[in-house]
Formats: C-alpha cells, structure tokens, sequence
C-alpha cells in the first residue's frame, strides 16, 4: 500500500471551525481520498464468504452455523486489521463506518481528539472505477426532481439513495463534531449530494477534487455549508456534464435544415439543460508533479489559484490540452496529482518555524 498523511506536521491541528479555505484540510481529505480507492474493509474476503456460504448450503449445515456465517457476511466489515485502518491509524484518524453497496462506496472516519483539537468527522466517497455499477451511474446523467426542490443526474442521486440513511445515522452518533463531506470524481459528487441532504450551518465543510456537475441552481438553493470546488489543470471530468454552454450548442442544432434537429434539440433540453456548478473554486496549475521527488512544475507558493477569472483559466486549459494533445485531459484528473500539489502548497503555506 502507499505512503499516506506522511507530512505529520500539516496533520497537526487542522483548523476544522474555520469556515474558510484551509490548505492543511485540503490536503488532509485528498489523502483520505486516495486512500479510499485502496480496498474497503466492507469489501474484504466477499469472494471467499460466498464461497463458504456456498459450500455450507451445499454441506447441508445446520440453521445456527448458517446464521453466524451470514452474520459474519453482515458484519466483516468491522475487522480491525484491515490495510486501510492501519493507513488511517498512521494518520490519527478512526474508522467508524465503511459502506460498498451497489457501487456505492465510502468511509465515515474521525480524526482522533488532543489536548488542542476537539476532533472532526470526515464522510469520503470513492471516485469513478472501470466497473458495471459506476459506468451505469455516470451515465445516467438525466436531470430528474430532486426532494425538496430542484434538479438532480439520476445517477448520483440513486447513488446517494443507497447509502443516505446509514450515513445519516451514523453521524447521528457523533454529534457536536464538525463534518466534513469530500470525494473525488463521482466521489465527489456524492459528496455535493450528501452535502444537500446531511450538511447544516454548523462546523465543517466540503472539499471535492475533480467533481462533475451534479445538478441544477436550485437543488443548491439550500445548502449552507461551505463547498470548495478544487480542480487540477485540464481536468476533464470537472467540466462535465455541460453547464449553460449547451444553450448555444441547441440553438446551433435548432438552425440547421434538416428534419428532427429541433425535435431532438427539444429532447436534449428538457432532460440536460440546467447543470451548474457549486461552490468556491480552487484551481491547481497543469503539469505533473513527480510522486517520488515531489519536483512540481512552478514554484509551491504558484501552485494554487484561488477564483481565477474565467478568461485566464480558459486559455491556461486550451494550452495545456494543446499540449498534451488533449491527454491532460485524463491525467490531471489523477487524485495522486491533487495530493501531490496540495501537500507541496500547504508546506510552503505553513512552514516548520511558523508551527
């Protein structure tokens, strides 16, 4: 497994009541979004459970040994030797939930209190994975009602719907700590719609990196909870599906002659037109940072941009998919890259002296 949360000092004290953008926090959940791509406690030894569970039906056991089999089933998540609680031990956080259900995978964990720090809550979704379930998901990318108002991507919210409830109660048995909701990718838009559903006015935020969008203006209308928006370079993902440019793209199709191009224009906008993105946007300047060096292309204190102007991010993103042949595309959406440079600036924000 990787080296995770190896910068001990930017662990130290995270200023989780803070409202405002933290690069220390940043830093921190992109760990712990990477980390959340490594196996899952919940999906450990699922194939060798199955496997038993298959003999012992076969074997004819008894109901008692056939119960405690499948409660073992239910249960195997909770084992305390998991890789991924070692990584978050290392890290001083605990894990208190894992969930992987239909595709739908996360953590809830907490990082552990001090003499100086109270503790905070962190809710992490995993990102996109070449599977069935994840494909299907981001594909549905219909807008459809939302509860409460406004429009959501079916994919996300019935991707939410799986795990709602048990994350709800899970965070139930833990009030009085500041949440924090992040995910990278899909991951990321889960987070958005954990957001709308779980977040409050209290303590925390949510950080995503690489996050699509994920719904209309007024799915949003309600949220109160600080949202940062972190997206590296060329990054495709982020800037899908498309927003209020696809106005201009239908009224192009509207006005070519040919039969059925408004029919179609017509379709295309009732069920795709209205996605938006949500929160303050922090942007990370293109080029590849060596993971073994940390050798990053501009100097650290250059490396974050905070609400750039569309024009000048515009043509930094046209130059480097130009230069990439539209490579960067896919490779600044690498959550090893968003670690990478979000731990290079947050060490240059908060120098060793200064702690």
């Amino acid at each position: 497994m990787a080296d995770y949360f190896d910068s001990p000092r930017i662990l130290q004290c995270p200023p989780v009541k803070r409202a405002a953008y933290s690069d220390r926090t940043a830093w921190i959940l992109a760990e712990v979004c990477r980390l959340v791509y490594e196996p899952l406690p919940a999906e450990r030894d699922t194939g060798a459970l199955v496997q038993e569970l298959r003999e012992a039906v076969r074997g004819g056991v008894d109901d008692d040994a056939l119960a405690a089999l499948l409660r073992r089933a239910r249960e195997h998540g909770s084992e305390d030797d998991s890789p991924i609680e070692s990584a978050l031990r290392e890290g001083g956080f605990q894990l208190l939930d894992g969930f992987a259900i239909d595709g739908t995978e996360g953590v809830i964990i907490r990082l552990e209190a001090t003499d100086t720090f109270e503790g905070m809550l962190v809710v992490a979704f995993r990102g996109t994975q070449p599977s069935v379930a994840d494909i299907v998901t981001d594909i549905k990318a219909n807008l459809v009602a939302a509860p409460d108002g406004g429009r959501i991507h079916a994919g996300f919210q019935e991707a939410f719907d799986r795990v709602g409830e048990r994350i709800r109660k899970a965070l139930a048995e833990h009030q009085g700590l500041p949440v924090y909701f992040t995910g990278h990718s899909l991951g990321g838009a889960l987070a958005l719609v954990a957001t709308r559903y779980l977040g409050s006015d209290g303590a925390g935020a949510t950080y995503t990196f690489g996050c699509p969008r994920v719904a209309d203006d007024a799915f949003f209308y309600t949220v109160k909870t600080p949202v940062y928006r972190i997206v590296h370079g060329a990054d495709a993902v982020a800037r899908i599906p498309f927003g209020y440019g696809l106005n201009f793209v239908l009224a192009g199709l509207r006005v070519i002659p040919i039969n059925g191009t408004f029919e179609i224009s017509e379709w295309i906008r009732k069920r795709f037109v209205g996605y938006t993105h949500f929160g303050d946007l922090v942007f990370l300047r293109p080029g590849p940072v060596d993971s073994n060096t940390g050798t990053t292309p501009a100097p650290a204190a250059r490396l974050v941009k905070r609400s750039p102007n569309i024009f000048w991010r515009v043509k930094t993103t046209l130059l480097r998919w130009i230069a990439t042949r539209g490579r960067a595309g896919a490779s600044d959406h690498s959550m090893e890259q968003y670690a990478l440079k979000l731990r290079a600036y947050a060490e240059w924000r908060n120098p060793e002296e200064h702690r």
